[in-house]
């Protein structure tokens, strides 16, 4: 989808202050946060609710301390997430290399987590569009043609601000090269794994994370090269038998294992935070930057950044002012370009059975080695 005048002469066209696009983490963390500085937003979500997404579904130390300043910490809790405290690095060869963590992450499926920030929105008083559509946005105007999809009809809502969260940059904020690999995930249970530890496995050319979420389940993500998938003609369970054969202790813990939930695949994005966003127009989470999903850190980053945002907007109406764009662009480099470019060494180094069979070595060699591997993560 691309950004183009939406022209409509429906009579219902309503005046907004705030259009949020997206009701994923960053884009509800937008919407409450707003909401509750008593400006009206109107959030537009696809999807029914609850959903599951293709997720390495851990809440980063980022995403727990951004719940925590919205009152929203103990509603998560609720869900059940499992307390992660250490992470793995696992070679090839089952050589394994345990770190603990500096600071706490919660293993929590994005049926749970997305499901209930949407209900604190609803609550926060955000108008919920949903199942609804972005079709179009004309940037200029600060208009959104939103089409009803149980009814088909196409509305207009006019904003002071838009808001862009719908991933990947979908609605035409900028042009991104795509990544030759996919991100591909499903839920498994009785799995033999710690259950307060990340475990990332080695492989030849990509690798698999593995954590623990609420109900005694276990959410694998992987990044896969695509010609991999074409290779099995896009049997994904065939796909993931060939996995655990290249990897000696990722086998073994899904000895007795089982798949409860279908695969789910899409592209894995990477791109950096976009020099130049259109007038009154601003993309967070996954639709201002993505990175290497191998450190669990793209939702509390996707958080973080719709709550900065979320402020700027709040000062800009406040004091009739327009957002300082180019320091919201900072504060978002900020958070993403260290991790990103890191994270990108880090999956290198993990896609390398040599290069991982190393890394395990020294970490478990050398003592102080060991908090310093966790810097590619972002945990420091």
């Amino acid at each position: 989808m691309t950004i183009v005048p939406a022209i409509s002469t429906d009579p219902r066209t309503t005046d907004r202050r705030i259009i949020v696009v997206g009701a994923g983490p960053a884009g509800c963390i937008a919407a409450i946060s707003l909401a509750r500085q008593g400006h009206r937003v109107a959030l537009i979500e696809q999807h029914r609710f609850p959903r599951d997404k293709v997720c390495g579904e851990c809440l980063s130390a980022v995403a727990i301390e951004t719940l925590a300043r919205l009152d929203l910490k103990t509603a998560v809790h609720k869900l059940n997430p499992m307390p992660l405290t250490r992470c793995e690095l696992i070679a090839p060869s089952g050589a394994v290399a345990t770190i603990d963590l500096p600071l706490p992450m919660w293993g929590l499926s994005r049926f749970a987590l997305d499901a209930a920030l949407l209900e604190a929105a609803r609550q926060a008083g955000a108008e919920i569009h949903q199942p609804a559509r972005c079709e179009s946005i004309d940037s200029k105007t600060t208009t959104v043609a939103i089409r009803d999809l149980p009814t088909n009809a196409i509305r207009t809502i006019r904003a002071r601000y838009i808001l862009i969260a719908d991933g990947k940059a979908a609605c035409g904020l900028a042009h991104h090269e795509p990544t030759t690999d996919l991100g591909i995930k499903a839920h498994f249970q009785n799995v033999r794994s710690p259950t307060d530890t990340i475990s990332l496995f080695s492989l030849p050319g990509h690798y698999v994370g593995l954590a623990p979420i609420e109900q005694s389940h276990w959410n694998v993500a992987m990044s896969v090269p695509a010609e991999h998938v074409r290779s099995v003609q896009g049997n994904l369970d065939a796909l993931f038998d060939s996995i655990l054969n290249q990897n000696i202790e990722l086998a073994r813990r899904f000895r007795s294992a089982s798949r409860i939930s279908d695969w789910l695949a899409s592209p894995l994005p990477r791109f950096p935070v976009s020099a130049d966003w259109p007038e009154n127009v601003i993309p967070i989470g996954n639709a201002a930057a993505a990175l290497e999903p191998i450190g669990g850190e793209g939702m509390g980053l996707a958080m973080r950044s719709a709550e900065l945002a979320a402020a700027a907007v709040d000062t800009a109406l406040r004091e009739g002012q327009p957002i300082d764009t180019a320091a919201l662009r900072r504060d978002f480099n900020k958070l993403w370009k260290p991790r990103r470019l890191a994270a990108r060494a880090t999956a290198m180094l993990m896609s390398s059975p040599r290069c991982a069979e190393v890394l395990v070595h020294a970490i478990n060699s050398i003592e102080s080695l060991a908090r310093p591997a966790l810097i590619p993560l972002g945990k420091l």
